[in-house]
């Protein structure tokens, strides 16, 4: 392909839909909601000059689900859809001399960054400029059609787009407070704030951060009972299982509860007190640990729950080293 040449949207949009995606919208590199992206992409892919958004719808019922692993499953299976279907638009693409690579919906990410920017793309950033979704009070993309209920990622190309996405007018929000509600932790607040920290320290326990507390506790401990008070034995086997197969999510509770777009805004508008039943109500007082960090907000959210046990851990940055 020349570096002249520029792909027909509308094409290129139906190509991503035939291989699977649920939606696709497209973003030049020199948007300037990318300018703190940008670096990182052209580090990633120098010959990179335009963003692809993908989005993949999943199945609402298992990320409402009590059982959270089934969540979980939903979630790693969509990431390993989307691979399938980004390798399968490349190499369409790859046919009409246009290359490009396949940005990871979630992990691998950099980790040789950690704890800072591990993230080559921002795939919400890019979505939400696409004019897939907006961003909602609960930090999640939400798509007129498939409501909260995605997996995004992104393909990064060294083609041109005849026209790219823009940001949708109107937000498929409908801001019914129910993500806000439900947080465990608090991290939602009804008036937009968001606390990431205590998201993360609960919700990605089974991830890095878990991990590195394992450590500590394994290396720390006097014995094995003082172990087991930092990680009851089925703390251990969720952390074991996020190793051995993909990582266990703690919450994804303002996913579950979202009916913004189709999935659920029907149902909620014509009965909220049995959607509040059927769909808040099981997660809210589902009985489970809740990792927070003492003297937080956090914490005194979670210990007004009297469904959760709450777990006190050590934050990140008092264990780095000086």
């Amino acid at each position: 392909m020349h570096q002249s040449a520029c792909l027909n949207a509308a094409e290129l949009k139906q190509l991503c839909l035939d291989a699977g995606a649920g939606d696709a919208g497209f973003v030049e590199l020199g948007r300037e909601a990318l300018d703190a992206e940008r670096n990182d992409i052209l580090a990633a892919y120098p010959r990179a000059r335009t963003l692809i958004a993908l989005a993949f719808p999943l199945n609402p019922e298992n990320i409402r689900s009590p059982a959270r692993h089934m969540s979980s499953a939903e979630v790693h299976n969509a990431s390993d859809e989307s691979v399938t279907t980004s390798r399968g638009i490349l190499r369409a693409l790859n046919a009409q001399g246009v290359r490009g690579v396949a940005v990871p919906a979630d992990f691998p990410m950099d980790m040789g960054r950690f704890p800072g920017k591990i993230w080559t793309v921002s795939h919400k950033i890019v979505a939400v400029e696409a004019g897939l979704g907006h961003m909602g009070v609960n930090r999640l993309v939400l798509h007129p059609r498939f409501g909260s209920f995605l997996r995004l990622t992104s393909l990064v190309i060294d083609g041109e787009v005849d026209s790219y996405g823009t940001p949708l007018e109107n937000s498929p929000c409908i801001h019914c407070g129910l993500c806000a509600a439900v947080c465990p932790v608090g991290a939602v607040k009804n008036k937009g704030a968001f606390d990431p920290m205590a998201c993360m320290t609960h919700a990605y326990r089974d991830n890095v951060l878990g991990f590195m507390d394992l450590l500590d506790a394994t290396m720390t401990s006097p014995g094995i009972e003082a172990f087991r008070q930092r990680f009851l034995d089925r703390e251990t086997a969720s952390m074991w299982q996020s190793l051995m197969y993909k990582m266990n999510y703690r919450c994804g509770y303002c996913m579950a509860v979202c009916p913004a777009g189709r999935p659920g805004g029907a149902d909620f508008l014509s009965g909220r007190k049995a959607y509040v039943d059927e769909v808040v109500k099981p997660l809210l007082n589902r009985q489970e640990e809740v990792y927070v960090i003492t003297g937080t907000p956090a914490e005194k959210r979670a210990t007004a729950n009297s469904s959760k046990l709450v777990r006190r851990v050590v934050p990140l940055v008092e264990r780095r080293p000086g």
